[in-house]
């Protein structure tokens, strides 16, 4: 699961590493303009208006401004929050105050299976070019995954970042860049990855974002698709066209899935057609927690139908939920896929032609 840098500097401010001040706008706080013009003002100018988007190539694509006074700081982020940056809108924009600097450092923490450890990767020279740099420049790039090998006045603060991977079970954790001032590191960026079967006891992650699922409407489609996790989306919806269907989404709920969020996804659906297919296999998501969601719901929308699939974590528990509610679901795709067609009479073959 991708954060926010805002979240990720929060976290780094929190466990002692040093980073710019700043404060961040949303569209909420930007209506809100006097009040947000004496925050502004209270950073000091120069200052540095950043994208809130978990996307790369922001910087190229006119997402990180550097305004010089306080008209400037308010044209900069309202133009920020109209943008889209690779499809996708900013959450809000991070103004911080501009820390001078003469060079730029890079340095990332990631989990190497070959090695089975915690590798750390260093360079010199950091920024927007560092991969062009590595690429160009190999022998001036430090891999290693002893903290030792890595210069002796950076590894006071590796071995922060390091605490603070484990500490937050990241998958990767990257500042690019770093710099010096006044004898102390500051992390200019942060990049961080959470891993997503450790999301139940880092619950901090789900402050990031107003959702926490991947939504994407089709054109002309007829059947939404739901499912946790990107592939078996995918899968579900390979699967539905093999039988002639239209899907009408793509929704990844993601890891951790709440009765919120099926609820909020079964929403966004409804708008697109009249029938969804959940496709649920819970690791880390609660299946109760689908079925509260799914429940809530049809309670409400009666009329929409809803095909599941069904299993894993708290499966019994959320079988029985549902029937109390005259709502089942299936165990495997194939008898999910012969429900529908039986519902729709849409019979294009045997199932068992294709699963």
């Amino acid at each position: 699961m991708k954060i926010h840098e805002y979240l990720a500097k929060d976290i780094l401010r929190a466990e002692k590493v040093k980073v710019p001040r700043s404060y961040l706008v949303t569209s909420e706080e930007l209506a809100e303009e006097k009040s947000l013009n004496k925050c502004l003002e209270r950073l000091g100018f120069p200052q540095v208006l950043k994208a809130q988007v978990l996307v790369g190539g922001r910087m190229k694509a006119g997402g990180i401004v550097v305004a010089e006074n306080l008209e400037k700081s308010l044209e900069g982020i309202r133009k920020i929050l109209r943008m889209k940056i690779k499809g996708e809108e900013p959450y809000g924009v991070l103004v911080e105050e501009y820390i001078p600097h003469d060079t730029e450092r890079y340095i990332s923490l990631s989990i190497d299976r070959d090695v089975r450890d915690v590798v750390f990767v260093y360079s010199e020279v950091g920024g927007v070019d560092i991969e062009e740099f590595a690429l160009k420049h190999p022998d001036q790039v430090v891999r290693t995954n002893d903290i030792r090998e890595l210069p002796k006045d950076l590894q006071e603060f590796a071995n922060q970042l390091y605490e603070i991977f484990v500490r937050y079970d990241l998958t990767l954790l990257e500042i690019n860049p770093f710099v010096l001032k006044d004898g102390d590191f500051y992390a200019l960026d942060a990049v961080f990855h959470v891993d997503d079967s450790a999301l139940f006891r880092q619950l901090w992650a789900y402050e990031d974002d107003k959702e926490t699922n991947s939504f994407v409407p089709f054109e002309n489609g007829e059947i939404g698709v739901i499912g946790c996790g990107a592939g078996i989306v995918m899968a579900t919806i390979d699967a539905l066209v093999e039988y002639g269907y239209k899907p009408a989404s793509f929704c990844d709920l993601g890891g951790g899935a709440t009765n919120e969020s099926v609820y909020a996804a079964l929403e966004r659906v409804k708008k697109l057609c009249n029938k969804a297919v959940l496709n649920i296999f819970g690791g880390i998501t609660d299946c109760l927690e689908i079925a509260k969601g799914v429940i809530n719901f049809k309670n409400e929308n009666p009329e929409f139908e809803i095909y599941m699939r069904l299993s894993g974590n708290n499966e019994l528990l959320a079988r029985e939920l549902l029937k109390q509610h005259q709502t089942d679901a299936v165990g495997d795709m194939k008898e999910l896929i012969e429900r529908l067609q039986k519902d729709t009479k849409t019979l294009k073959r045997g199932v068992s032609d294709v699963l």
